[in-house]
This record gives C-alpha cells, structure tokens and sequence, in this order.
C-alpha cells in the first residue's frame, strides 16, 4: 500500500488555501434539499461530482477484473450512498426470521435470494436469481446413493467370470446400514443427495478448460489476501484460471447447493417431533462420504465429506468440514438444533470455496466457531457460505475469513442473537483481488474485532510506523493487488461488505478498516440501527487510497466514530482519486480523529462527511477545519504526465444538518466555511466547503424534474416531425 502518511513537501500549500472564510447560514440558499445547496455554494451540481476515465490519459491505470459497481459509483459517488442501503435492505428482508422457510411467486427461498443478490450477483451479472431449478424427487437415501455412483461412473453390481462376487456387496451392505435412518428422514436426504450430484456436475464443468495442475495451485494457496496489496509474489496460475474458467457453471451449480441444503432444512424441521433417535450413518461415495447422526451429542469429522447432516444435539464437528477443494468440488453441512462446535485445523473449513462450493447451515443454536484461515465463509473461485440462522455466537479466526472473497464469492450471513466476531486480519466482509466479501448480521448487539495490535498478528501498517498497529483489511473493505511497482501485473480490488441489521454495536480494528477501499476495491459498511461504537486508527470509516471507493452508512443511534491511537486518515479521507462517503442520518454523534480527516480530499478526491441530524460533536487536533480539500501544484500542470490531474475536479465536503452541534477553533454551529476567495483551490477545481445548518433534508436519490410542457432542457434540439 504505497500512499503518503502526510502530505510532503511536493505539496506546497498557499498560505490562503489554510484560511477559510465564515458565514452565517442566511448567506445559504435555503432549499429543500441541503446537499444541492452545499454544493452550490463551490458551484456544483450533483452530476459535476465524480470521473469517467479517459482511455488516453497517461498513466492513469489500466486495471483488469474491476467490479460491475466500481466503474457506476467512481463516475457518480452520491449514489454511494443509495447503493450501500440497498445492500442493507436486502440483508434486513431476505434474513429475516418470519420469512426464511417462504418462497414467493417464481422465487426460490430467501436463502438463496441473500446469497444470489449479495454475492452473485455484484460479481456475476448472468443471473436474475429466480430459480436454482431443483427437480429431484423425494427419493430413499440408499436409492440416491446407488443413482450417484452410477453417474459417477462407479459400479454398483460387481460382476465378473459370470457371477457376483461375494465382495465388496454394495447394494445389500448399503440397504442394511440406511435402516438406522427413519424412512421420513430418508426421503429427504436422498432428494439431497441427487440435488448435490447435479451441483456437483456444474462445479466440474466451471473448470472443463482449466489445467488440473493450475486448478490445484489455486485451491491451495492460503497467502493471497497477504500477497495482493503490495504485489510481492506474483501467482501466475490465478490469472490462467480467470481466463479459463466457466463462472456461470460454477454459480449455477451454488445455487442449486443452497437451495437445495435448504430444502432439506425446511423439510426436516417441519417433521415435528422428528423421529429420528441417536444414531450413526456413515457411506463413502465417489463424491466424498456422506455422515448423518441422530439426536445424540456427536463428534463429527467433515475431512473428505460430500455431506454431512446432524438432527440435533451438542455437537462437535472437526477437521475440514464444509471445505470444497480442487479434488472436492462440493462439501456440505447442515446442523438442525442444538449447541454446537465448529473446530478446524490449519487447512480451509466451516464454509470455504476453493474452486468449489463449500457450504455450512446451522438452523439454531448458540454456536462456536473456531478456525485458523480460510474459513466461516471463504470463496476463492467459488463461493464459501457460512448460514447461522439464531443464537448467541462467537466466531473466531485469524487471518481470511468470515465473508471474505479473492476471485470468488465469501459469506458469513447470521440472522439472530448476540454475537461476536474476532479476527486477527483479512475478513469480516473482505472483497479481494476480484472477489465479492460479505458479513451480514441482521440482529443483535454485536462484536466485530479486528486485532488492532501487529504485535500480536505480525503485519505492522507502515502508515503507523512509530505504533502497535497492524493492517487489518476488515469489517467493510474492498483491496486489490498493486502491481505497478513491482512485476505490473495489478487486479482489481472486490467488494467487501459488513451490513448489521439493528443493536448496539461495536467495531474495533487497526488501519484499513470499515468502509474503506485500496486499488480500484469497494468497501461498505452498513448499520441500520442501534447506538454503535466505531473504533479504527488510520484509514477507517470511509477512507481510501489509489482509484478506490469507501462507504460507511449509519441510519440511527447515538454512534460514536473514533479515531484512537495518534489516528490520522480516518473519516471520509479520500487520497488519490478516492470516493470516500461517511453518512450518519440521525443521533447524538461524537467524531474524534487526531490527525486528517473529517472529508478531507488530497490529490484529486471526493471526501463527503454528511451528518442528517442530532447533537453532534467534533474533535481533532490537526484537521484545518471538516470539509477540507487540500491543494497540491501538480493540479494546474498539463506536461503529459500528470494531465489527469488537471483534467479533473476534486471535493472535500462536510454537511451538518439540525442539532446543536460543536467544533474546535473558531468554527460554529450554524455557519458555513469556505476557501478564501483568492485560494488557488478555486482555478485548480479543487474545492472545500463545510455547511452547519438548523433544518433541511438531505435526498441521495433526488427525483429528475421534468421540464414544463413545450420547454426543451438545454442543449436538446428538436427533432423535425415527417
């Protein structure tokens, strides 16, 4: 992550760009809308604000596997906003608890409706999410095993020298060992099972044209999430397989998992009592082997597995559970009840996708997780699903995890209770080199953590040299692989996603956190209710560097966002053609940042701090003032180099509306300040401005005013009537 900690001395600041002039709100045209007017006051309308590249500007990067948002909010960031509750809002309607066993009209459930419109579908556009089109039928468990095999390839009569051999009996030794299994139960699992072989058939054909030997590679290198930023090691295995492989394959053949896991959940939960009674199945098939138990307190190894069901009981499941590999393109679990325990090894687990569909659903309970990497809703050229759908529970990992994808779809979705998530770094909603990362917690008080300290997680930030701070890359960040300083091969950042759905809630990490995003990455942080406590170092909660986009929405509450530990970049920070957005509509809100922040812009970004409403409070030390834009010579220069520089227009905004708020220095409530009118920010389109008013809304989505009948817009000619 080479960016500037400070502004160097390249940056010569006119001493009239420090200064600002104050005045008192009647200066502001007082419409409707408070943005407009913020806006206006620098000159601009909502369309001035953000770049469309030009294809022949030198030196601008030319980065491939860019996600189909960024090109939308980098051309339009006040749609960022919109954007981040529509994420939010299908969360909060798709997760929620009354509707989970519905489907509606031509829709599947909403399982697949979550992991369809928040994972598939901002990475893969060929899908409208209607259907995974299941067709198997209720069938007798050894009746579908028996059908695998055959598909497999596999015999299940062993014939030869004209008789049957006395061994291996497959049919008799399989049709004597499902007796255990009741006959209600039976049926649904073997309509699993074939479901899953025709998943597993997609799976294989995403890879048809994919070196096995790449494919292998791929699935087993666990460093790309440390690797990506600075470029050291370059895989060049990753970009052979993105351009082999067949990815509408391999999201068909997701979907048909989910929705099929979640059948069999629905199915068997509405068999009331269940009678199934504590017992073991255990079957070896060509895809894996299949496990079922009973009610009973089990301990159970997902190593090798295809399936794995659990009735209920406390349980204990170990070892690669859930892990899809390039020998294993589909491995599932699904626990109905009890409390349970997930514990992984050093490898992928617990919902991981490695050129496969790994997928974990636990239907209730308060559950514990533990992994080391790779795990709780990891994808890497396939989708990684961890569904916890109630209880308190406690999620713990160190490094890529808990909604995190690199070139693949990751997901940790958990639709109730008090729950808790730690990670040392890279997860909690990570989108990665072109890979869409989501965490979303729809109720609850929360605790998501991130391990600030890199004396504990080994990976210091050099934008906090002198501290115990680490890189955390979490809790809402999209990071791509910047590679033109090293070997040149760059890849786009993802979308990393943390949408919460309501509680009191707290996010705690390092530097690159919440909302922030690194080399053409998205980050969004979305929280829809609750007083919330948000606590990071240096770029956090909307904050960016290098052709990025950050996000961070609060809807309600009494938040606190702090900047803590000699904090700098923090708080719609924007470095180098950033979008970085920071809304909190409503609340009591106190903001502290040491250093830099508070919608501030350098080198040609959009930085916007809008608070919609409350008392609100604002501290720092070394910040000119909020809604700060600072200018840099480079802006005016047109020597072919840097001409991007000066084709474009950059904006640090800060808007405060209603309340009784309080600011450092001379600034105060119910004013505005702008650059002093001889500040070369004005000729270099590089503008500052900061509103507190009493009233007024703020709409991010403004609906188009059509013109009187019989006046064209300007610029529009008529068109001759023939």
């Amino acid at each position: 992550m080479l960016v500037k900690r400070v502004p160097t001395a390249g940056m010569r600041i006119a001493l009239a760009a420090s200064l600002c002039v104050l005045a008192p709100p009647v200066a502001v045209a007082q419409s409707p809308d408070a943005l407009d007017d913020t806006l206006a006051l620098v000159g601009l309308k909502r369309g001035d604000v953000g770049w469309i590249p030009k294809g022949w500007w030198p030196r601008f990067p030319d980065v491939p596997y860019r996600m189909r948002v960024f090109d939308g909010l980098f051309a339009a960031p006040l749609e960022c906003v919109p954007f981040a509750r529509a994420l939010g809002e299908t969360a909060w309607s798709r997760l929620d608890p009354e509707r989970l066993d519905t489907k509606e009209d031509r829709f599947d459930g909403q399982l697949l409706q979550a992991v369809q419109r928040l994972g598939i579908d901002p990475r893969f556009g060929g899908f409208r999410g209607y259907s995974a089109n299941l067709i198997a039928p209720p069938t007798p468990l050894d009746e579908a095993i028996l059908k695998l095999t055959e598909q497999a390839g596999r015999p299940t009569r062993i014939y030869t020298f004209g008789w049957d051999l006395p061994y291996p009996r497959i049919r008799e030794e399989l049709a004597d060992r499902v007796k255990v299994i009741p006959r209600e139960v039976s049926l649904i699992l073997g309509q699993l099972v074939l479901n899953l072989a025709d998943a597993h058939r997609w799976a294989e054909l995403a890879f048809r044209k994919v070196d096995a030997r790449d494919r292998l590679v791929v699935a087993t290198r666990y460093d790309v999430a440390e690797e990506m930023t600075d470029a050291y090691d370059y895989i060049p295995q990753i970009d052979d397989v993105a351009r082999a492989w067949d990815e509408a394959s391999l999201w068909y053949g997701a979907l048909k998992c989910v929705q099929a896991v979640d059948d069999a959940r629905v199915a068997l939960q509405r068999l009331d009592p269940c009678p199934a009674g504590d017992f073991a199945f255990d079957w070896e098939s060509p895809l894996g082997w299949i496990r079922v138990r009973g009610t009973g307190d089990d301990e159970i190894s997902g190593d090798d597995t295809l399936l794995v069901v659990d009735l209920g009981g406390n349980d204990r499941h170990t070892g690669a559970c859930a892990a899809a590999g390039a020998t294993r393109p589909i491995s599932v679990l699904l626990d109905l009840a009890g409390d349970d325990r997930y514990e992984s090894g050093s490898g992928p687990a617990q919902g991981a996708g490695l050129t496969g569909v790994g997928l974990l659903l636990d239907a209730t309970g308060s559950d514990r997780y533990r992994a080391q990497r790779f795990a709780q809703g990891v994808g890497q050229f396939g989708l990684g699903v961890l569904a916890d759908l109630g209880g308190d529970d406690e999620y713990t990992a160190r490094f890529t995890a808990q909604g995190c994808g690199l070139f693949g779809i990751g997901m940790l979705l958990d639709v109730d209770g008090d729950d808790r998530y730690g990670i040392l770094a890279d997860g909690q909603g990570l989108g990665g080199v072109a890979g869409v990362g989501v965490l979303a917690d729809r109720g609850g008080d929360d605790a998501y953590v991130a391990e600030r300290k890199n004396s504990v997680t080994g990976r210091p930030s050099y934008h906090s040299p002198d501290l115990d701070v680490g890189v955390s890359n979490a809790q809402g960040v999209g990071m791509g692989r910047r590679g033109d300083g090293s070997d040149g091969h760059s890849w786009a950042g993802g979308l990393g996603v943390l949408l919460d759905g309501g509680g009191n809630d707290t996010y705690t990490a390092g530097n690159w956190a919440q909302g922030t995003g690194y080399w053409f990455g998205v980050g969004v942080l979305h929280d829809r209710a609750g007083n919330d406590v948000y606590r990071s170092v240096a770029y956090g909660q909307a904050s960016g560097a290098h052709f990025c986009v950050g996000i961070l929405v609060d809807e309600a509450g009494d938040d606190q966002h702090l900047a803590e530990v000699n904090s700098n970049m923090c708080m719609a920070w924007g470095h180098d053609f950033t979008v970085a957005v920071l809304f909190d509509a409503a609340g009591n809100d106190l903001y502290r940042v040491d250093g830099h922040g508070l919608g501030y812009s350098i080198n040609r970004s959009v930085a916007l701090l809008v608070d919609g409403g409350g008392d609100d409070r604002y501290e720092t030390q070394k910040t000119p003032r909020p809604g700060y834009a600072l200018n840099d010579e480079r802006f005016r220069s047109r020597d072919g180099v840097t001409t991007y520089f000066a084709d474009t227009t950059s904006l640090g905004l800060f808007l405060d509306v209603g309340g009784r708020d309080t600011y450092w220095g001379e600034l105060r409530n119910d004013t505005h300040w702008l650059d002093a009118p001889d500040a070369p920010n004005w000729v270099d389109r590089n503008f500052s401005v900061g509103v507190d008013r009493a009233d007024g809304s703020v709409n991010w989505t403004p609906i188009p005013v059509r013109p009187p009948t019989g006046v064209r817009p300007e610029g529009v000619r008529a068109t001759p009537s023939r």
